[in-house]
């Protein structure tokens, strides 16, 4: 009685400080830069995730739209998350994203189908990834700045030629 008392009280412990310990994580972003051309920007956030008792979990990442995405590792305790949006809606500024294990994954999803808050679910850890507003072009088109020079030396010509014939 007293061994099956104490193994789940060891049980309770290890639910309640998270299978992976506290962890921590060091966030390098890219942003698209140019989108002269583009209709969609894209943004990639890596990071080094380093958990207090070295555990490597599969991640799956909420943006603040409320999309829920799978983290790709591309290396030792290294993973990458990419996301789009549109030219109009970019800006530059942080975007908070939340990292779920497994775990927590499973509990967004009921969240989810339960219609409750994914908000209120408990998040591995939370990070703040930097992004970049992309160049959308000069403020005046080439064209259009042709159509007044070639405006403006019309006018001074028949201006000038009319004085002159006067």
């Amino acid at each position: 009685m007293c061994r099956q008392l104490v193994a789940l009280c060891l049980i309770a412990l290890m639910g309640a400080s998270g299978a992976y310990g506290s962890c921590k994580a060091t966030v390098s972003s890219f942003s698209t830069q140019d989108a002269t051309i583009l209709t969609q920007l894209a943004h990639v956030a890596e990071l080094t995730l380093q958990c207090s008792n070295s555990a490597q979990p599969s991640l799956f990442a909420e943006f603040p739209c409320g999309k829920v995405v799978p983290v790709a590792k591309v290396g030792d305790s290294k993973y990458q998350v990419s996301w789009v949006e549109d030219i109009k809606q970019g800006s530059s500024g942080n975007v908070q994203v939340r990292l779920f294990d497994e775990d927590g994954y499973a509990n967004v999803r009921k969240a989810q189908r339960d219609g409750d808050k994914v908000s209120s679910v408990k998040s591995l850890l939370d990070i703040t990834v930097p992004t970049k507003s992309a160049y959308k072009g000069p403020w005046i088109k080439a064209e259009l700045l042709a159509a007044f020079l070639v405006g403006g030396v019309a006018y001074f010509a028949f201006t000038t030629k009319s004085k002159v014939q006067a």
